[in-house]
């Protein structure tokens, strides 16, 4: 169970316009932490609004900065459409940028061989990262080229222009006749 979840089902029961981080740390049950993640992501969807910041003084011997104490203001918005999203679905091109980010140094084919992708679309996405920057060719292995992962951008995989690349594909082979 994440926390998100019993966060959300606790502004759902919640009957005040306002809420500090201390309640919905004790209606969650759900450590500081991850809580504020919480209703950070929750303000940046647009569910709620941060209205002060209270930052709580550090006891005397432990260093850092002063820890955020804020309050935010729910928005009518309704809360029991975010619990309920379904978690997405792993593409052929996840699985190719886990595969790159894992190996580091790759082919061609031994992406497709572990992603069991077909030969097509991990031609195109590895072109495409090249294209991009998150890709370098290094030599070669044989007759294939080797790749090198030079700008790893998180587990996420970056979200890049396919049409880009296939109107790029359709001018050239326009031009070749």
């Amino acid at each position: 169970m994440t926390v998100l979840e019993p966060v959300v089902q606790y502004l759902r029961t919640y009957k005040g316009k306002k809420i500090s981080l201390a309640q919905a740390i004790d209606g969650s049950e759900r450590p500081r932490k991850p809580v504020l993640r919480v209703m950070d992501r929750l303000v940046r969807e647009g569910y709620l609004e941060e209205i002060e910041d209270n930052p709580q003084m550090k006891h005397y011997g432990v260093g850092g900065p002063d820890q955020r104490n804020p309050t935010w203001r729910i928005i009518s918005k309704p809360l029991a459409a975010i619990a309920k999203r379904r978690p997405k679905r792993r593409t052929v091109c996840d699985r190719i940028w886990q595969l790159i980010r894992a190996r580091r140094r790759f082919t061609k084919k031994e992406i497709q061989r572990l992603a069991d992708a077909g030969e097509d679309s991990v031609d195109k996405y590895i072109k495409l990262l090249e294209k991009n920057g998150y890709l370098r060719v290094t030599g070669r292995d044989g007759r294939l080229k080797v790749y090198l992962l030079i700008k790893d951008s998180g587990p996420i995989r970056p979200v890049l222009d396919l049409f880009e690349l296939v109107a790029q594909q359709d001018i050239k082979e326009n031009t070749d006749d």
